[in-house]
């Protein structure tokens, strides 16, 4: 083992006083506008107003929730660091568009207005989609935050994906939503647009998707902090403490951390023996280790 100690997440979260990015304040004034938008289109919805001021609400929900959350983005240092620190945190972004499908069921079974029920699906999707993108935003911050900008050994690195399949399921997705819209079942066409829209975004998230040579070149990195995975638009950190054994099993290294291992195969990374011996120089020294098979 290396006498070099990992630095905890926690020993650096936050350390920074910089002022959020343009692109953080874009997206968490996207996410309290799309949830004061929601608000107003769901409040509107369930009174006896035309449907036609329902849009008008949501339009002036999502105007002033996006003015708020941009200014509360530029006064709260540090909220996207600690925001994107933990998995939960980023989840209960997404975890406050359940009201909204509980609203939309609730809708279908009669226990609410009918008409509520495409709203608050749209609302809820809306909600999802943006607070996804806060998160990744957020959690790429956090990285950069704690990391640096020199890391101490980086590879290139080809996040796993295929092309024909990403496709196809983003064209099968429009495809059987545009064919219930035209058919006039709007609850179906909201779900596969949806799953459409999130689609794209976690190819985006994921390396899978790149908009020509726009963004960073994808590269796993090594830092004091942790094992850093770069994509193109965003990052995500591995921390040494988190890591229990790695393991190389012919052209696949695994990298152990319960619930969620990190896997490199050979056509991702060509050396994958080099990055073996630099994650088990820091390694905790109560980690049971290496395991190679």
């Amino acid at each position: 083992m290396s006498d070099r100690k990992p630095i905890a997440s926690s020993d650096t979260a936050g350390s920074t006083d910089d002022r959020p990015d343009a692109a953080f304040q874009l997206a968490f004034g996207g996410y309290v506008g799309a949830l004061l938008a929601g608000i107003a289109a769901v409040v509107a919805a369930l009174t006896t107003a035309p449907l036609l001021f329902v849009p008008g609400a949501a339009v002036a929900g999502f105007s002033s929730g996006c003015l708020v959350g941009i200014a509360i983005a530029r006064r709260v240092r540090g909220l996207a660091e600690r925001i994107g620190r933990t998995r939960r945190r980023r989840a209960a972004l997404v975890v406050f568009s359940v009201p909204f499908g509980a609203a939309a069921l609730a809708s279908l079974v009669g226990v609410l207005e009918s008409r509520l029920a495409p709203v608050a699906l749209v609302v809820a999707v809306a909600v999802a989609v943006t607070g996804s993108l806060l998160g990744w935003v957020a959690q790429t911050r956090y990285v950069d935050a704690i990391t640096g900008d020199d890391p101490a050994a980086a590879w290139p690195w080809t996040p796993p994906g295929n092309p024909i399949l990403d496709v196809v399921v983003f064209a099968m997705w429009l495809l059987l939503g545009g064919t219930n819209a035209a058919a006039g079942d709007w609850l179906q066409s909201i779900v596969w647009f949806g799953l459409a829209i999130f689609w794209v975004c976690g190819g985006l998230a994921e390396g899978r998707w790149r908009v020509g040579s726009l963004g960073d070149a994808p590269e796993v990195r090594i830092y004091d902090a942790g094992l850093v995975k770069r994509r193109p638009y965003t990052r995500s950190l591995v921390p040494w403490t988190d890591i229990s054994h790695v393991r190389l099993r012919e052209d696949e290294l695994v990298v152990d951390r319960g619930f969620f291992d990190v896997r490199f195969d050979r056509d991702e990374l060509e050396d994958l023996e080099a990055l073996q011996t630099e994650i088990e120089g820091r390694l905790p020294d109560d980690a049971p280790g290496v395991w190679t098979r």
